[in-house]
């Protein structure tokens, strides 16, 4: 009870000083001629000097109604320069307040960096109405606002660790001092351009942009829903036809000139409805049906969200890059191979079902395996494999499986009472022998996580036809494993691929380390970029827009700029 009282008094004693301040520098103006300038400059350092002592004690201010949050930086900073005005420059003043307007450009919210607050005390300025407290305000909220921009553009604004603990994609520290990065971006007198070389410069970033910009024109004049009774397609005819045409072409897809047959589906019309299935990941058959529907009447507002989302992605990993890579798009289902910045190669994948997620993370390739087991997942063997034995004592043997020990001695069936095994504990391992039909194929690829994630080949290719191909339990299946090996042993003298196909054939359980291993990244976006740089909505199949959305819309209170894990980002 004490301590309250304690932090009370010391409140009660700054505002006595401050006032003491006040007096004295009004009788000093009564009763000697010096220079106003001289005293305002010391009364406004001495209320940048009170205000971060507020911000140490208590680890926020309340400046104007808006908070400094970063209780660390910002006093460090000032402390450094005798707590002496940083912004006294106009030409900096006005490339900062223009550096977060241009925020809006990157998804991010102007008033997350004190746009309004700063604009009043400015206006006060200008008025010559402001206070040398508010020119301390003003002082401190220009600096605020320059470090919660720099981090946000440069690292993101929502935190991946705080959405998945198993987030490893740790970025590279810019200054291991964000003071002196304060002190260094606002000494060369160019703001713009240190804020400007913070994001990322990546062609997808960039075309994002260029989307945004014109989803939120779409969203001044927002397209109506449409209500049809029946599957629209080539031929048909009616006034749902003729609202069909208007929807396209509120979004572009048709030219905005009347058609001489409004209420009737031509090619024309087919064709534009190709092209917006295309752009929403759905199967362009040119039928508007219940999917297409669905996506017709998605407003402008709730694309403008899904691009903002995914620039806050690309700002999570789209920084210092390696030469050469493998990305796995788990929304769009997609493996792609980049070297030197530029997309190289790419085929089909299926991911985990949505109960049975693939988790987002980075980790390193480091061998294959040809003609693999498959060593059934404690999850699979407790919920479904001993669930199956139990009903059928064949399934071991019609799925090709093989009962055996920690040191990997074959163990009879026959010889385990099924009836009292609890599938969660079982004693042993249950895994897939090598062959066509193993669940893994021919070939898989292994990169080492916690997660138990790798790729790998499968016997049901027919399910690649699908557009939607979350089918598996987590792992990655892959459309062209032996292209994919053909990339990976690239310039192997000792392993062509026709020698791996030659073992392969061979049926024979064999393991290549890589020469060169590769960084590999499985990620989450809901935006594509095509190579004529259009884009592509895909479905949330794991359904986490939703987070990172209500990140970027929710007032930034609090900086995770000084915890532990990311003290020396800046």
């Amino acid at each position: 009870m004490k301590r309250p009282a304690f932090r009370a008094s010391r409140i009660n004693e700054s505002l006595i000083g401050i006032l003491i301040l006040i007096v004295s520098a009004s009788l000093s103006l009564a009763n000697d001629p010096s220079p106003l300038p001289v005293l305002e400059q010391n009364s406004v350092v001495s209320f940048i000097h009170k205000r971060c002592q507020y911000l140490e004690q208590f680890k926020t201010v309340p400046v104007c109604s808006t908070c400094v949050a970063s209780e660390i930086t910002i006093p460090k900073f000032y402390m450094d320069r005798g707590y002496v005005p940083a912004w006294t420059d106009k030409k900096l003043i006005d490339q900062i307040i223009q550096a977060v307007e241009n925020s809006y450009e990157h998804g991010l919210n102007p008033e997350d960096y004190h746009r309004k607050t700063i604009r009043m005390l400015i206006d006060l300025s200008d008025q010559g109405k402001a206070t040398p407290l508010d020119k301390a305000d003003l002082d401190i909220l220009l600096t605020d606002a320059l470090l919660r921009l720099s981090f946000h553009l440069y690292y993101g604004k929502v935190s991946p660790e705080s959405l998945d603990p198993n987030w490893n994609l740790k970025r590279k520290i810019l200054d291991k001092d964000p003071a002196q990065y304060l002190k260094r971006v606002i000494s060369s007198g160019d703001i713009t351009g240190n804020l400007d070389r913070l994001w990322p410069h990546e062609p997808y970033y960039l075309v994002l942009r260029a989307w945004l910009k014109k989803y939120r024109k779409f969203a001044q004049n927002p397209w109506q829903s449409l209500d049809l009774s029946r599957v629209l397609k080539l031929g048909m005819k009616g006034k749902d036809v003729a609202l069909l045409r208007k929807r396209l072409a509120a979004e572009e897809f048709l030219q905005e000139q009347q058609s001489a047959h409004p209420e009737l589906f031509d090619r024309s019309l087919e064709k534009a409805v190709k092209a917006f299935q295309t752009h929403h990941g759905l199967e362009p058959d040119g039928v508007v049906g219940q999917k297409t529907l669905m996506a017709l009447n998605i407003k402008p507002t709730s694309k403008v969200n899904k691009i903002r989302v995914n620039l806050e992605r690309a700002r999570w990993v789209l920084h210092d890059l390696p030469k050469r890579f493998l990305l796995v798009n788990i929304a769009a289902f997609k493996l792609f191979y980049f070297e030197n910045g530029q997309k190289k190669w790419w085929c089909k994948v299926m991911v985990g079902k949505p109960f049975w997620e693939t988790p987002v993370f980075k980790a390193t390739m480091e061998y294959v395996v040809l003609n693999p087991y498959w060593v059934v997942p404690p999850g699979i063997l407790e919920k479904e494999v001993i669930p199956r034995i139990k009903r059928d004592p064949s399934y071991l043997s019609k799925k090709n499986m093989e009962i055996v020990d920690a040191k990997g001695r074959r163990i009879d069936p026959k010889s385990i009472n099924w009836h009292k095994i609890n599938p969660a504990k079982f004693p042993y391992i249950v895994r897939q022998r090598p062959g066509p039909k193993n669940a893994l194929g021919r070939i898989k690829f292994i990169f080492p996580n916690k997660h138990f994630v790798f790729l790998h080949d499968t016997p049901a290719k027919s399910l690649f036809s699908k557009n939607i191909r979350a089918f598996s339990h987590g792992c990655i299946r892959v459309e062209k494993p032996m292209e994919l090996a053909q990339i990976l042993f690239k310039g192997s003298k000792k392993w062509t691929i026709e020698k791996i196909k030659k073992i392969i054939d061979s049926g024979r359980n064999f393991t290549i380390h890589l020469q060169k291993k590769i960084p590999i990244f499985i990620l989450y976006w809901t935006v594509t970029r095509n190579e004529d740089d259009t884009i592509t909505f895909l479905q949330d199949i794991y359904n986490r827009d939703k987070k990172i959305l209500l990140g970027l819309d929710t007032p930034f209170k609090v900086s995770y700029l000084e915890l532990p894990a990311t003290q020396n980002l800046i």
